[in-house]
């Protein structure tokens, strides 16, 4: 019983070293606009493309459980946060293995981001960060959270643009 264990526990090490090496989820980002003015809002779609057998938790998974995603746009670039991210609909289901009820998404999940381009944005091409933290979890193990970050190209128009 004891070998048994210690080999579901390194097996288990394993398939999660491999995993983080490579992680079951990919991001994507896309602009709703290709250029934006200073001080206007544009939306950037954040696609989470997740492997088979893989799952990741929603923006409002509730406390006692899993880590929820957290997307964020991060300091020190000429686009902030403009409002709340808006999130395809998670399965809810129970989950034997943390006892209660979770936000999942398998397959994929969408993020509509708010952006607002900063008023003092410097014209020309730019790129829009955006941070994903997130924990992924298959049927036997759940990996580290990790946080990846994408990018998109933005134009911030200038004064002879139209």
């Amino acid at each position: 019983m004891t070998i048994r264990i210690a080999t579901f526990a390194l097996a288990s090490l394993a398939m999660a070293g491999i995993a983080s090496a490579q992680s079951p989820v990919h991001w994507t980002a896309t602009a709703a606009s290709k250029s934006a003015a200073p001080g206007t809002k544009t939306d950037v779609t954040l696609l989470a493309s997740i492997d088979e057998g893989w799952h990741i938790y929603s923006l409002t998974q509730g406390p006692g459980g899993p880590m929820p995603s957290k997307i964020t746009v991060p300091t020190g670039q000429p686009f902030t946060l403009a409002g709340g991210i808006k999130a395809s609909a998670p399965d809810a289901k129970f989950d034997q293995n943390f006892g209660i009820q979770v936000e999942t998404y398998e397959n994929k999940a969408e993020f509509t981001v708010p952006i607002k381009v900063n008023k003092s944005a410097k014209a020309g091409p730019q790129k829009v960060q955006i941070a994903a933290r997130y924990q992924v979890c298959n049927a036997s193990v759940c990996l580290p959270p990790r946080s990846d970050k994408v990018t998109v190209d933005m134009h911030v128009k200038g004064k002879d643009d139209k």
